[in-house]
């Protein structure tokens, strides 16, 4: 069972971190700016966090389907579910497979597919996902810190939100390699791009300007153009948050969190 943590009052509405976080990246934010409007629930991601490590094959399929299933075992009948990064995925495929579980969707920093190929040079190289793949078994604290940096990169105050992020991560316990290898399996092979026009529920991308990691303008370009219904009908909306990088909670906790609570409450 993965660890949760519940909080706030109102309509449900559950957390899904990114790859190497845990719910204390985005506690604080949540309870200060969520909390007073859902009832929210942060989930620890298998092998992060306090959660155990799934146990099981390398097989891509066989891994996201573990995945999904641990994430719908610890959602309500009914919420909301926001996804950061490799959880904006996951959240993608939860409201693919479980339309009646999850009323609205909300893609934070996220993207159908997270790895180039062929027709895609929209996202990482596979070169450089085969080289964090090695590093993060031959010298893993050194190629999370790489990364934690990485993710605010590009963001309003760097240097001052990365310094804030490293003086939390020395309360917080280290991810599982055997999570981070998973993670990294999902974000490698995972691709959506073909379901977008499948997704039923209202969907908010959120996306940061100046992400290293996410091309926010093609990002809207693709999603509004999948929409199967015409712009000033669409129940997808795409808000590109000024001067933010990949983890604009941090760097941008309000301009984040407004159009969230905007979104859920229309």
């Amino acid at each position: 069972m993965l660890n949760t943590e519940t909080f706030g009052q109102g309509p449900n509405l559950c957390l899904l971190h990114g790859w190497a976080a845990q719910n204390a990246h985005w506690r604080e934010w949540a309870e200060h700016y969520l909390a007073p409007h859902f009832t929210v629930t942060l989930i620890e991601l298998p092998g992060f966090g306090k959660s155990e490590p799934l146990t099981l094959s390398s097989a891509p399929k066989a891994l996201e389907a573990a995945w999904i299933e641990a994430i719908q075992a610890v959602l309500p009948e009914k919420t909301h579910l926001l996804g950061w990064s490799l959880g904006g995925l996951l959240a993608q495929k939860m409201a693919l497979q479980h339309p009646q579980q999850i009323d609205k969707l909300i893609c934070l920093a996220s993207t159908p597919r997270f790895t180039q190929n062929d027709q895609w040079q929209h996202g990482i190289s596979p070169k450089l996902m085969a080289d964090f793949m090695s590093a993060i078994t031959q010298e893993t604290l050194k190629t999370l810190n790489t990364f934690w940096k990485l993710q605010l990169q590009g963001s309003e105050n760097a240097r001052q939100h990365i310094k804030q992020l490293f003086t939390l991560l020395k309360t917080c316990k280290l991810p599982t390699l055997t999570g981070l290898k998973q993670g990294l399996i999902l974000l490698k092979e995972m691709d959506l791009r073909k379901d977008l026009s499948n997704i039923s529920q209202p969907t908010l991308w959120l996306l940061g300007e100046n992400d290293p990691l996410i091309p926010a303008n093609f990002i809207q370009e693709m999603v509004l153009k999948n929409s199967t219904i015409p712009p000033e009908q669409s129940n997808t909306r795409v808000v590109i948050l000024p001067k933010a990088g990949h983890m604009p909670f941090r760097s941008h906790p309000e301009a984040t969190a407004n159009p969230i609570i905007e979104f859920l409450q229309s």
